[in-house]
């Protein structure tokens, strides 16, 4: 599971940093046209001037640099501020008009700053300012500008709880969003793994009862005219030619049709039928096809699927089973449908492992329409497949 990414609680407001920072020149631009307003003094005018350039150019880092910085690096926030505070102090000393600057600072300590680290910068800010004015301008009115100064910095500190709230809110909810795109992500891939692996059972189910059957069949009826009797070897060849006939139209319908609204040639009674005589002609062991209850139009699906079964079965048994005899069972019954394939040959034990991919491919096939698919056998005794599946009428 990929690794959790914390996300800063300042992050979510750095698309908002704009507002802070032409709130701040605002303020400063405010404050430096009051003063030359007030028709300061000759001596105090350059002064000022000089302090209030060296203010704006103190501000730049906190527009170049990202609100993260200085989250993550709080000492060096605390020297930055010293050195503003020094030149805002310069400031209030020649003119009390400098106090506008409030607006500037308040906001920067609580969007720069945890929330603690926030408040005691605000106090300190606070008590220092509000001390300097009162030194420098009214030392007997000390107790109006503390009461003042005192009143600032409680609406700071509310401000910058609310901020922070603000800003905790926010990251949470973007911690939500992102671990929900996140699950959706992995939801996703999960389909698309999931769907990759379902179609490759398909393709190999699709080949391994298509084209690995026709090919063992060339094989068989190759072996035969080359092994067996000269004067039976052109019908073996007939035979093989056909088998790799149908092979070819197999892989063709495979490749240029992936999911065929797959039919049958006939009605499933009379596909069994076919396959049970063919079974019967290239293995030389007698099958045979019994149909009980009524027979009726089924989904195409099930049809199909019963008669790949039913092939499947047969191929096992010419060959595994050495039989003698094979009989296919076709049982309609209310709501569904049961093929059987039962045969007298040599059996084997259905709890041992490694019985290859036929019987795999017949039990997905019929769990894939909600049925049941079971084996009987045992050594020597012969061998029996059961599938029963849900069957309505077709529509």
């Amino acid at each position: 599971m990929p690794e959790k990414r914390a996300v800063p609680q300042r992050d979510v407001w750095e698309q908002w940093d704009w507002v802070w920072h032409v709130s701040a020149y605002a303020f400063f631009g405010l404050t430096v046209a009051v003063f030359l307003g007030n028709a300061p003094a000759g001596g105090l005018l350059p002064g000022f001037l000089i302090l209030a350039a060296l203010l704006a150019v103190w501000y730049i880092p906190f527009v170049a640099n990202p609100v993260t910085r200085w989250w993550n690096n709080p000492a060096l926030c605390g020297l930055h501020f010293l050195l503003g505070w020094a030149l805002w102090g310069g400031l209030i000393a020649l003119d009390a008009v400098a106090l506008l600057l409030a607006g500037m600072f308040y906001p920067m300590i609580f969007t720069r700053l945890r929330l603690l680290w926030a408040v005691a910068a605000a106090l300190v800010q606070t008590f220092l300012i509000c001390a300097l004015f009162v030194i420098r301008h009214a030392p007997e009115d000390w107790f109006p500008a503390s009461i003042v100064g005192l009143g600032i910095l409680a609406g700071a500190v509310l401000l910058g709880a609310f901020i922070a709230a603000l800003a905790s809110q926010s990251s949470k909810r973007q911690r939500l969003l992102e671990e929900f795109t996140r699950t959706r992500a992995e939801l996703l891939k999960a389909e698309r793994e999931m769907g990759v692996l379902a179609e490759r059972q398909r393709l190999a189910r699709e080949i391994h009862d298509t084209l690995a059957q026709q090919f063992a069949s060339i094989i068989m009826h190759l072996s035969a005219a080359r092994l067996g009797d000269p004067v039976a070897a052109p019908a073996s060849l007939r035979q093989a030619e056909q088998a790799a006939r149908e092979g070819l139209e197999e892989a063709r319908r495979i490749v240029w049709d992936p999911y065929p609204g797959e039919t049958l040639s006939a009605s499933l009674v009379e596909d069994l039928e076919v396959a049970a005589a063919r079974f019967s002609v290239e293995s030389a062991v007698a099958a045979e096809l019994a149909v009980t209850g009524n027979p009726r139009p089924l989904d195409s699906s099930v049809e199909f699927a019963l008669l790949r079964i039913c092939r499947e079965a047969l191929q096992n048994v010419n060959k595994h089973a050495r039989a003698r005899k094979v009989t296919v069972t076709l049982s309609y019954m209310p709501g569904a449908v049961a093929l059987d394939v039962a045969d007298d040959g040599r059996g084997f034990d259905p709890g041992r492992s490694g019985r290859g991919f036929g019987l795999k491919s017949m039990r997905e096939r019929a769990e894939e329409l909600g049925g049941a698919f079971t084996v009987e056998s045992r050594p020597g005794s012969g061998a029996k497949i059961a599938v029963s599946v849900p069957a309505g009428d077709s529509q």
